[in-house]
């Protein structure tokens, strides 16, 4: 009896044994398919353009040297001028645009906050620009901006206003596209914020009320301390994908009138597709990509983003 229940202690310790050491790399092998695409499509992409910036390709140019060429073309995008303002004017489009998003899914969210009639399908309304195609909307709002054409002037003309050239003047432009860019992304904040705004509890503002706040003073104070983290994750997801914007800006000015906006990513694409000068075309990509890094994480530091972020996970 005493070997019988040795052997079948042993047989039970070897199975579970067996069953942990399955259970340990089950993840991974159901994990394998997704990690060799994205090796595939993603990892060895960005190192070969980390191995193509150390080199001077360019298969337009014969007469180029091809190879080596080491720090070369990272000392050349310090002394490029045109990309160092490329750079400002994605800093400026992107605050413009990011900020006035913030503001006005904010007010939009707290307007609908209210159990009004018919909110609930202006609310599912609001939601369709953000819906539609970034080309398809670029195209769209360059037909309604035509100086002469346009549907905008032609309603501004009507109350005696205009015309205004749009994204064909240098003064206008970069307003132009900031314009559309709002129009199209601020109900992606705006449904983050509401969905925040949804879920605060009701006592502190019924405490603000029996102390007699203000509606102003309510929300500086009750409000936006409780909507904080939600505001941070908002405009952190808007601040990168307002970065990157390529689409309706090209569309709508192709960088013009006299590169006013001549975003960083119309500018990689101009060296890299139209000059395919390749090399210094991706030298500038990751320094593109070092610098959106930077700002991330300056912001990051700057709203307390991670310490919302530990502040949850211990709760």
């Amino acid at each position: 009896m005493a070997e019988s229940a040795i052997r079948s202690a042993t047989v039970h310790a070897g199975a579970a044994k067996a069953q942990r050491a399955g259970e340990k790399w089950a993840p991974w092998i159901l994990l394998a398919p997704t990690l060799v695409i994205m090796n595939v499509v993603g990892v060895y992409p960005l190192l070969h353009s980390l191995y193509i910036s150390f080199t001077g390709a360019k298969p337009t140019d014969p007469n180029a040297h091809q190879g080596w060429v080491g720090l070369k073309n990272y000392a050349e995008v310090v002394s490029d001028g045109q990309f160092w303002h490329a750079v400002l004017v994605t800093g400026g489009f992107t605050a413009l645009s990011v900020v006035s998003s913030l503001v006005l899914a904010v007010l939009m969210a707290i307007l609908f906050n209210r159990p009004l009639p018919g909110f609930v399908l202006m609310r599912s309304l609001i939601l369709i620009p953000m819906l539609v195609t970034p080309i398809a909307v670029g195209l769209i709002w360059r037909i309604m901006m035509m100086p002469e054409l346009g549907v905008l002037n032609y309603l501004f003309g009507i109350v005696g206003l205009g015309p205004f050239q749009w994204g064909s003047s240098r003064g206008s432009a970069l307003a132009s596209v900031v314009l559309v860019d709002v129009w199209q992304w601020t109900p992606f904040m705006f449904i983050i914020i509401f969905a925040g705004l949804k879920s605060l509890p009701r006592s502190p503002f019924e405490s603000a009320q029996i102390d007699g706040a203000s509606g102003w003073q309510t929300f500086w104070q009750v409000t936006v301390p409780m909507l904080k983290p939600v505001i941070v994750i908002a405009v952190l997801l808007r601040l990168i994908d307002a970065i990157r914007t390529y689409d309706t800006i090209y569309i709508i000015t192709r960088g013009g009138p006299d590169f006013v906006t001549d975003v960083v990513s119309i500018y990689l694409q101009r060296v890299n597709f139209r000059f395919f000068d390749l090399g210094y075309g991706s030298a500038l990509s990751w320094v593109t990509m070092l610098l959106i890094l930077a700002v991330v994480l300056i912001f990051v530091n700057l709203s307390g983003f991670l310490r919302i972020v530990n502040e949850k996970e211990a709760r």
